[in-house]
């Protein structure tokens, strides 16, 4: 697990909420294909609740995310709105918590 923060890697990330109209026969599948083919998109995951999709996309700024969603995301046939959160800190992820001063108790692998 690599804590991005650490590193010099310019990443920003954000999740996005999105509610769609389901198509005929094929529900969300279709729209929900169509933003997996975008490069930005890291991962989306049919959900309940308010919204029906919810997308990860990573960019280099927040302003590069902004312009995916005005000019990708949203002219996709069916997508009704969106709501953009961006991911200020990570406290825990894939079952990692990061803590700051936390003692590294891997060993050491050496040649």
């Amino acid at each position: 697990m690599i804590d991005w923060e650490k590193i010099n890697r310019e990443v920003v990330t954000a999740l996005i909420d999105v509610k769609a109209t389901p198509q005929q026969e094929l529900g969300f599948n279709a729209i929900a294909h169509k933003i997996c083919q975008f490069e930005e998109v890291k991962s989306v995951s049919l959900i309940s609740g308010t919204y029906d999709l919810s997308v990860e996309v990573e960019g280099k700024t927040m302003k590069e995310i902004a312009l995916f969603v005005a000019e990708k995301l949203v002219p996709i046939d069916g997508v009704l709105s969106i709501t953009t959160h961006f991911i200020l800190k990570r406290y825990k992820e894939d079952g990692v918590l990061y803590e700051e001063n936390q003692d590294d108790k891997r060993l050491v692998i050496a040649p």
